[in-house]
C-alpha cells in the first residue's frame, strides 16, 4: 500500500439485514454511490447485484459494518427481523448481542423495546420513517399502489366512482389528489376542523366523524389511512356489501378484522 492509499479516507461500510425488494434496491444504490455493502437475511435464490458481498452469519454481517440497515417495518412481531426473502429467523436480541457503540442502526418503524435496549447499550439509531422527506415521498407510491389495487378489484372504473379517504395526513392528501385527477368523486373524512376546511378548499367533500356511519353506504371504495379502529363493527355494518375496503394504515390497521 502506498502513502496515498494510507491517507485516503476509508469508505463507510453498510450491512443490509433482512427486508424485501426495497432493501435490495437500497443495497444496490449504496454500492453505486461507492460504499462497501454486505447483505444478510436473503436466500441465495434471491437475485441481486452479484458484486454485493453476502455474509455467512449475522455476526459477520454486523462486525464488518459501520451502519446496519434494517427493513421497513423492522419487525412484525417485535422479536424477529422482518425477512420475507429469507427462510431463516433473525432475532432482534441477536443483533443487540453483536452491535457495538461505534456502529449505527438504521431501521423503519423500529420497535420501542428494541430502541430502549439500544439506548441502554449506548448504540446510536435512527428511524428513517420519521424523516419528513421520507414520509412525503413514501406517500406517493403508497397512493399509487392503493389505486392499482382498486382498479384491479373494482368491477367499475374509478372515474365517476364514489370514494372515501379516511384521514388527511400525507398519504390521505396524496391519494385524494390522485383520485380526483382520475375523475373519482372524492370524500375525505377527518377529525380536526382545520383539516375539514382544507379538504373543502381542495374540492373534496369533507366528512366529519360526527356523522360518519350514516354516510358510509354510498361509497364504492373506502381507503383508510388512520392506524386506529375507525371502521368498527357498527361502521362495517353500515357499508354496502359490494364496497371495497383498502386499509393502508400501519398495524393494527383501521378496520375490525374479526368480522368475516
Amino acid at each position: 500500500m502506498n502513502e496515498y492509499d494510507k491517507n485516503k479516507p476509508r469508505r463507510e461500510r453498510f450491512s443490509v439485514i433482512g427486508g424485501d425488494q426495497r432493501s435490495l434496491v437500497t443495497a444496490e444504490q449504496l454500492y453505486k454511490f461507492g460504499y462497501e455493502v454486505t447483505l444478510f437475511g436473503f436466500d441465495d435464490k434471491v437475485k441481486c447485484n452479484e458484486t454485493l458481498h453476502r455474509a455467512k452469519t449475522l455476526q459477520d454481517a454486523i462486525h464488518c459494518a459501520d451502519n446496519i440497515i434494517l427493513p421497513l417495518p423492522c419487525s412484525i412481531n417485535g422479536s424477529d427481523v422482518n425477512t420475507p426473502l429469507y427462510d431463516g429467523t433473525i432475532l432482534l436480541q441477536d443483533i443487540l448481542v453483536h452491535v457495538n457503540k461505534k456502529q449505527r442502526i438504521l431501521g423503519g418503524k423500529l420497535d420501542k423495546v428494541f430502541c430502549a435496549e439500544l439506548e441502554t447499550k449506548g448504540i446510536s439509531y435512527n428511524d428513517y420513517t420519521k424523516r419528513e422527506e421520507f414520509s412525503v415521498l413514501n406517500a406517493i407510491p403508497t397512493a399509487e399502489g392503493a389505486i392499482e389495487i382498486a382498479l384491479h378489484e373494482l368491477p367499475v372504473t374509478l372515474n365517476g366512482t364514489h370514494a372515501l379517504v379516511i384521514g388527511f395526513g400525507r398519504i390521505g392528501k396524496a391519494l385524494s389528489a390522485a383520485l380526483k385527477g382520475m375523475g373519482t368523486i372524492v370524500t375525505v373524512s377527518a377529525r380536526r376542523h382545520s383539516d375539514l376546511a382544507w379538504i373543502k378548499s381542495y374540492g373534496y367533500t369533507p366528512l366529519s366523524y360526527n356523522n360518519f356511519n350514516e354516510q358510509l353506504n354510498k361509497f364504492h371504495v373506502i381507503f383508510n389511512t388512520v392506524p386506529q379502529l375507525i371502521l368498527d363493527r357498527k361502521a362495517l355494518q353500515s357499508i354496502s356489501k359490494n364496497c371495497l375496503i383498502i386499509d393502508l394504515a400501519s398495524m393494527p390497521g383501521g378496520a375490525d378484522d374479526t368480522i368475516g
